[in-house]
Parts: structure tokens; sequence; C-alpha cells
């Protein structure tokens, strides 16, 4: 990877990223289980939907109810890092915050009932009798949010990956089973969400508590000097960009059931989205180890070492995207043969397609987000952050009712492209940084080469095992075209060494 400022702690760094990747992907597995085989069995088109609100609606709720507290933790935990002194009360702020926060956000939330009741009475009449439910797992989200960015200024990202990928999907899929084999009705199985969600919680305290930085002391002295104004100030301006972040991925899913076809069009785009957004795995586990990194680097004003992530990260990023891009798109038809209802759910078939390029050009551009919200320029992160969302809620509104779910992925698209080109110009003219170089190039022909070559293959009909024959014909083809490519031009130093090492370990040297 680059070139670290501290070797100690890059190799913490690195060794976190790469366990929080594994742990990430083995999240998605079950994920993909739970979402494409589980509750597609057992649960209706509308149950499912509901599943899929009850996993986004709080998620967008908190983004805002946290009051950017978590941000705050990861960008001024350095001054207030003191073990002897309990970290002078810091940890205590990150707990009474927030939750100040969520007592605001109830009251409004109270008082929007009868919108709320307005717009999805009609479509999706299941969403309101469950409306209590969104702000208990609301309130169990945010603390994870903190819980997790209070590990990570710690460099400790693997457990609280485990609890929320492993943990909390292991357990929605044991209340799909129970649900499916009638051993539980559905309100248990809401129940049991809940319940999940608490205890994940409580596993993040029992964690903390274990590395030894649960410090209760409380100390808010602080807040007479001047760095607690640029801590609000911080807070409140990543408090809107980061819950406009939060909200884009769940826009969707937020205006979908409003519209004719209601939880049900909902459910088949969350499946397509399921499936499309596994190629963008990668970038988030680099950028929640990389914030730390960028938040030291901006404070030693050291701008070659921002531009050197920034560039790394743009290519292998790009070449890790596009290698899953591939062995998704390239195998698509397969992919949705093999799940239930395959008749219904093979209608989202270009939501993946257009999920696909939306996290593809996302990861070519790289941590572009991570620079801003570091950087001094962090007030103009928010601007582009509402420019996206204003775009991409507008283009929902004209084409889901004309397109449906298609029309929602076109939506994402198009507020990508748009929002990355954006921040490319900004970062460009008032950093003079930028992503791209030859390399990039190389990497976008090898791949249209590669596909290229996979329209070329056969393609066996049959049964189940002529699906899985094509699979493994096309991801073969791919990795050896692609990813030999990428090792035989040479086109990546860092997955050279990665490369080389891995070699190495199984010659056992």
């Amino acid at each position: 990877m680059w070139q670290p400022l501290e070797k100690n702690k890059m190799g913490i760094i690195i060794r976190q990223s790469i366990k929080n990747s594994v742990v990430t992907y083995v999240g998605v597995v079950i994920g993909t289980i739970n979402v494409l085989f589980l509750y597609n069995k057992f649960l209706s088109t509308e149950q499912l939907g509901l599943y899929t609100a009850l996993t986004s609606f709080p998620l967008v709720f908190a983004g805002f109810a946290h009051l950017g507290t978590p941000h705050v933790g990861v960008r001024f935990f350095n001054l207030f890092a003191d073990s002897e002194r309990q970290h002078n009360g810091f940890f205590g702020y990150l707990l009474i915050a927030p939750f100040l926060g969520f007592l605001t956000f109830l009251l409004v939330y109270i008082g929007l009932k009868p919108s709320f009741e307005a717009a999805y009475t009609q479509n999706s009449p299941l969403l309101i009798n469950y409306y209590w439910t969104f702000p208990v797992i609301t309130f169990f989200l945010i603390y994870q949010t903190i819980l997790e960015a209070y590990s990570k200024v710690h460099l400790r990202i693997v457990v609280p990956a485990i609890i929320r990928e492993i943990f909390l999907k292991l357990t929605n899929s044991a209340l799909a089973l129970l649900f499916g084999f009638q051993y539980i009705n559905f309100n248990q199985l809401v129940l049991g969400i809940i319940l999940a969600y608490f205890l994940g919680v409580c596993f993040l305290l029992i964690y903390i508590k274990i590395l030894g930085r649960f410090y209760l002391k409380l100390d808010f002295s602080f807040i007479k000097k001047p760095v607690f104004k640029e801590m609000y100030q911080y807070g409140l301006w990543t408090m809107l960009g980061g819950a406009t972040a939060t909200a884009l991925p769940h826009l969707e899913k937020m205006i979908l059931p409003a519209n004719q076809g209601g939880l049900a069009t909902t459910a088949i785009f969350n499946i397509a989205l399921s499936i499309g957004l596994v190629i963008a795995i990668p970038r988030n586990a680099i950028a929640s180890i990389s914030d730390p990194l960028l938040a030291e680097s901006w404070r030693n004003n050291d701008i070659e070492h921002v531009g050197e992530i920034y560039q790394k990260s743009a290519l292998n990023l790009l070449i890790v995207g596009l290698f899953l891009f591939l062995g998704i798109w390239c195998n698509i038809d397969a992919i949705f043969q093999i799940i239930p209802n395959s008749t219904t759910y093979q209608q989202g078939k270009f939501v993946v397609l257009m999920v696909g390029l939306y996290s593809l050009f996302d990861m070519a551009t790289g941590l572009n987000s991570e620079i801003l919200k570091n950087s001094p320029f962090y007030k103009y992160d928010l601007g582009f952050y509402i420019v996206r969302f204003v775009l991409l809620l507008i283009a929902n509104l004209i084409l889901i009712p004309i397109y449906s779910y298609n029309g929602a992925a076109l939506a994402m698209l198009i507020s990508v492209i748009v929002y990355n080109l954006v921040k490319f110009i900004f970062i460009k003219q008032k950093i003079n940084l930028q992503p791209f170089n030859i390399q990039t190039i190389k990497v976008i022909f090898l791949g249209i080469f590669t596909y290229g070559v996979t329209l070329l293959l056969p393609v066996f009909e049959g049964n189940f095992i002529h699906i899985i024959f094509n699979i493994i014909i096309n991801s073969l083809t791919i990795l050896i075209i692609f990813g030999g490519g990428v090792l035989l031009l040479n086109i990546s130093e860092d997955l050279d060494n990665v490369f080389k090492t891995l070699i190495k370990k199984v010659q056992g040297k």
C-alpha cells in the first residue's frame, strides 16, 4: 500500500483492513443468503419489502439523530487522547450527545406521523402497522455507529465488523428459519430483529470494556475552550453531509413503497441492489480504516501523502471493482436462475447492471469524499452531498413513477456520475490532486477485452448442474484474463506485492 507515516501504525491499519475485508465479505455471503434465499423463500414480497424498510428507514433516521457525533469522534479524538486521564471524558461526550439528538428526532417523528400515514397507507399499509419499530431500531443504530467510531479511533474495526456483519446477519438467518418452519410468527420475527440490534450494542460495550477504553468519566470543561466551537460546527456540517450520504442509498427504498406496487417493488429492487452493491464492499473497508490516517495527514499538512492515498486507492479499487463487476454481470442470468421465486425477482436484472456501474464509478474515483471530509474544505463536501441528494430526489420522483425500480437504479447512476465528477474537478482545482494515470486506462481496456471474451463462451442450457458449470466457466475466464492481465502488465505494485506474499506463504517461505 502507500508509504506509512508511522510504520507500526500503518501495520495495524493494513492488518485490520485485510481482516475487516474478510469479515465484510463473510457478512456479504450471509446477507446474500438471507435476502436471496431465506427471506426470499419464506416471506411474501410485501413482507420482504417491510424487512427492507426495517433495515433502511432507521439508517436514514440515525444519520440525522446522532448529530454528527461519530465524525466528531474520529476527527477530534487525538486532541483528547490520554489514557491516564481517561481521554478527558471524551467517551462520555460520545454517549450523551447523540441521546439528545435522538430525543429531538423522536419528537419530530411523532409530529410527522400523519404525513407518514398519508404517504404509505394506500400502497404499503404494512408500514403503518410497524410504525413504532422504526424509532426503536434507530436508537440502537445510533449507538452502534457511535461505538464503532470509538473503536475505529483506537484502530480496532474487526470486532465491530464481526458484530455488524456476522452476528446481526446470522441472527437474521436464524429468525428467517424459525419463521419459515413456523416456530415464530411475523410479529415475533420483527421483535427478534430489534433484539438483535440491542444485543449488538451490548456486545460493543463489552468489547470496549475488554480493550480497557470504557471510561465513564464526564468532563465538559472543553465546552469553554475554542475547540468546542469547532467540534459542534464540524459535527453539524458532517451530520447534514453524513445523513444525506446515508440517505442516498436508501432514498429509493423510501420512495418506492409510496408508489404503485408498494413494498413488492421495494423487495424486487432490494434483491437486485444487494447483488450490485457487492462490488462496493472493498471501498467501504478501505475508506473505514483510511479515515484516521487521512485525518492525521491533513493535521500534519502532508498533502503528498494524501495524494498518494488518493491515486493508489483509485487504481486498486478500480481493479477490484471491475473484477467483481465482471464476475457478477457475466453470470447474472445464472444467478437469478438459482434463487427462489426467480420469475419475480429476475425483473431486477437491469437494476443490477446500473447499480454495478454506480459502484464501479464511485470506486474508480478513489477516496474523494474521505479526503474532503478530513480537509479544511469539509464544508464544501456538504454542498456536494446536497447537490447530489437534490439531483437524486428529483430523478427518483421523475423516473420511479415511469420505470419503477429500473427508474430508481437509473437515478442512482446519474447522481453518482455527476457527484463524483464535481468532486474530481473541485479537488483538482483546490488541492491540485487527481486519482488517474495511464494504469487506469490499461485496467479499463483490459476489462472491456475480458467482457468481450466472455460473450464468446458457450452457454449450457438445462438443470442446476449446467447453471453452476456456466458460472464456473465464466468466472475462470475472468480470473485468468483479467486477473492474470493485471499481474502480467504490472498495473498495480500493491497487488503485485500482495500476490508475491501469498505465493511465498503457499510455498512455505
